[in-house]
Formats: structure tokens, sequence, C-alpha cells
């Protein structure tokens, strides 16, 4: 079996019909299987509880609907990069995607909606800092803190925390809320957008913001 194709041969045997067709998708889903075991070995600790031939057939899955995913879009490759380059990236995403989501599939979204709200900003090292950046990052988080207490609602302190500060898949959010993920991106949207407002109300600019946190980077 040959991939050393060029990516007008990739797109043209993906568009054929007969046995270059055949051997074009079968070739491409081999390359999209090694992009997801690729993708879930850079992902064993979400995968904990999933043994080796679980592993593969996600992966498998994973291939499959990269496959389709990619079949789907050829119309969008501008030849920009190596096809296969481009084909990758679907079965990273949906990789990476269906990881995340077993991770959070045994851990109660109440059980961190009880506990404290914790503003995970990045952390200067006071050694590497000089005073006052230190001092602008700190006011900067109390002023976050205050506006999640005060300035939000329920749900968007549920969506803030969740989303941004543990990193819960927006599909594990939307499911746990019984919404749609339009409505629960627009709470985000707005929740973030107020939080900006408050920061500029006070007089912190996006250029401040970008200085007092560089250092942490």
């Amino acid at each position: 079996m040959s991939i050393l194709r060029t990516n007008q041969a990739w797109l043209h045997d993906l568009r054929s019909s007969g046995e270059a067709g055949n051997a074009a998708i079968e070739d491409l889903r081999s390359l999209l299987l090694r992009a997801a075991l690729y993708s879930f070995q850079r992902s064993l600790g979400d995968l904990a509880n999933h043994g080796p031939e679980e592993i593969h057939q996600m992966a498998e899955d994973c291939a499959q609907e990269a496959l389709i995913a990619v079949l789907d879009n050829l119309v969008s490759f501008r030849g920009e990069s190596k096809f296969t380059t481009w084909a990758y990236k679907f079965a990273i995403h949906i990789s990476l995607t269906m990881a995340r989501r077993e991770r959070w599939k045994a851990v109660s979204l109440d059980s961190l909606e009880d506990r404290s709200m914790e503003i995970r900003l990045p952390a200067i090292d006071p050694s590497t800092s000089d005073p006052d950046r230190s001092a602008l990052h700190g006011e900067i988080g109390e002023v976050i803190a205050g506006a999640i207490r005060s300035d939000l609602t329920d749900k968007q302190r549920f969506v803030l925390k969740m989303i941004v500060f543990e990193e819960v898949p927006m599909d594990v959010v939307v499911e746990r809320m019984n919404s749609n993920r339009n409505a629960v991106y627009k709470l985000l949207h707005d929740t973030r957008r107020k939080l900006k407002h408050r920061l500029e109300s006070l007089g912190f600019g996006i250029d401040e913001m970008i200085e007092a946190f560089r250092a942490a980077e």
C-alpha cells in the first residue's frame, strides 16, 4: 500500500470511484488512525480507566469520524500545507475532544460547583518580576474575583467556572445544563463581556492586563 501522493493526487483519488478511490480512502483512514493513536498516547491520563483494546477501538472510531469530516471538507483544502498535515488536524481534534470527554465522565460537576470559586490566574514568580507588575497582577485578580461574586448570575458563574477554570469540555457542560451549544456559548460570551466591561470601567485596559501577566507565561 502506497500513501506517497501529492496534494493533487490525494484530491483526485479521493474524488474518484472504483479501485483508486477505495485505495485512497483506506490509505487516508490508516493515516488518521495513526494520528488518533498518537493523540491518545499523549492523553493517557484522561484514558486511565480504559484498556489498550478499548483505546484502540476508540481510536478507530475517531479515525472514522475524521475520515468523514475530511471527505466532507475537501473543497476547503487550499493546498497551503501538505494534504496529510491538513487531514491529521481533524483526527487530532476529534481524538483530543474524546479524551477530554472521557476524563470528565467519572467527575461529578455538582462536586465541582459546590467548591468555592478559585481564580486560577497565572502565578508570577516574585524573584523574576518587579514589584509593580506583581501588585498589578494581584489587583486585577481581586477585581475579577469581585466581579464574579457580584456581577454574574448563577448560570454565568457555573459556565465560567466549568469551562474556563475547570476546563470541562463544552459538550459536557451543555449536557449538564440540559441546553445546547449555541445557548451555552452565548452565555459564556456574555459572561466574558461583562467581566471585560468591569475591568475597563475600573481603568484596566487590555494592554495593562497583557503586561501584568506576561511574566507568568
